[in-house]
């Protein structure tokens, strides 16, 4: 017993002795080689010992002082190498807001309108690729496949660069004043001036329904990231396009990055009779099932059962197309994957981006941040594995430059092709 105790001193001790950059990169590599269960092949210590022999030249002249930010870009680099999407370092501040965003609840903290855009090859304005529902934008009613042509009757033409561009813009929301955006819009490229004042909203994504004159519903589901707050708000939606008597559903997964499996298993229960995912550790030892079916949540862990009645549950029976695309993540490709193989949709779009059949679990890191990594594999209740992307039924490229020059979202035309209803009705 003292030898023992004499030798656990002597590795405490050792550990004591240890910089705060090598206490932060052994944890970081300890979690790597024993937790990580995602696609990579790499030979995981012989990953962790190439870094750190990176480590040793980044702290050589501080040695046991080695801070903390040393090990950060090499941890990140170390996990970047396993190129694994669902694999990442988190840093103190990103921790900060997921953990927002899982609460529904993320304030931006400086005036915004909600919106994201992007640089139109050739040009100086701007393409609109997502609108924050609820945010100063979305309330004044501008869409993804807007351009914007000028800021306050300024044309942004006569910028001399894109990053001028955007700094006009900021500027301008932050002001507190209002602004007025000249946007072109669809096809006929109709031109229009929205006028809208920044303020501070929630970030946090929550899922939006809207109804076109045609009589097709777009359900939109940013994410499944609100506890709470989504999968619930899917039914509340469905609900209504039934109410108001859809004719058929377009569910807009384009860029849904994932969140919470509760959320997205919960949303998935709208469009499919039993939505269900069984969750498998690197050492299949945790088995972890969830089923809901007949009105009924079960999570059944290694064996033992929990049940709950979810009585707000509502059944799309309609025609039904999902849009995906290569930025479709994680939750985004179950949802889309499960309603594929249950025939129930046709998927359009391109294929997503290719972690759709792993969960990940975030670890707590020493210096506030957390390692991310690929934890379970995921099955289907049939026993065979979720696919790691899905696959679109028909395969239509987004294009951002034509969206941008020709106001045609091409993809969306597809799918309300695939629904037999003509663009434009």
């Amino acid at each position: 017993m003292r030898k023992l105790f004499a030798t656990l001193v002597l590795v405490l001790g050792s550990l004591s002795l240890a910089s705060p950059a090598q206490d932060l990169f052994d944890q970081a590599s300890f979690y790597v080689e024993f937790y990580y269960n995602g696609p990579a092949t790499l030979n995981l210590k012989e990953l962790t010992a190439r870094y750190q022999v990176e480590l040793d030249r980044a702290c050589a002249s501080q040695k046991d002082t080695c801070p903390y930010e040393q090990a950060v870009p090499i941890i990140e680099q170390m996990v970047d190498e396993l190129n694994d999407n669902h694999t990442y370092y988190l840093s103190p501040e990103a921790l900060r807001g997921t953990r927002e965003s899982r609460q529904g609840n993320a304030p931006s903290r400086t005036l915004r309108i909600g919106v994201s855009h992007l640089p139109i090859p050739g040009s100086r304005d701007r393409l609109i690729v997502d609108v924050v529902e609820g945010g100063p934008a979305d309330e004044a009613g501008l869409a993804y496949g807007d351009r914007i042509i000028a800021i306050n009757g300024r044309s942004l033409g006569e910028l001399p660069d894109d990053n001028q561009v955007v700094q006009l813009l900021t500027q301008s929301v932050q002001s507190g004043r209002p602004v007025v955006l000249t946007i072109l819009r669809g096809p006929e490229r109709q031109r229009l001036e929205i006028t809208l004042t920044g303020r501070e909203i929630n970030l946090a994504r929550f899922p939006s329904l809207k109804i076109r004159p045609d009589g097709v519903a777009v359900l939109k589901i940013p994410d499944f990231d609100a506890q709470g707050q989504v999968g619930r708000r899917v039914h509340e939606l469905v609900r209504e396009a039934q109410q108001k008597n859809a004719r058929a559903m377009v569910l807009e997964l384009r860029g849904n990055s994932g969140g919470l499996l509760n959320e997205m298993i919960l949303a998935a229960a709208a469009f499919l009779d039993e939505a269900y995912v069984a969750l498998e550790d690197r050492y299949q030892t945790e088995r972890t099932e969830f089923r809901i079916r007949d009105g009924r949540f079960t999570i059944t862990r290694n064996g033992q059962s929990e049940t709950a009645n979810l009585p707000f549950l509502t059944r799309w029976r309609g025609p039904l197309v999902v849009l995906v695309d290569n930025n479709t993540a994680s939750g985004g490709e179950y949802l889309a994957s499960a309603i594929q193989k249950a025939r129930v949709g046709a998927l359009v779009g391109v294929p997503t981006l290719g972690i759709g059949n792993t969960t990940t679990r975030p670890f707590n890191l020493i210096n506030g941040g957390a390692l991310s990594i690929s934890y379970n594999r995921a099955f289907f209740a049939d026993g065979t594995p979720y696919p790691p992307r899905a696959t679109p039924d028909f395969v239509v490229e987004n294009s951002l430059e034509q969206l941008a020059n020709t106001g045609r979202d091409l993809p969306f035309e597809k799918a309300l092709e695939a629904l037999g209803i003509k663009a434009g009705r």
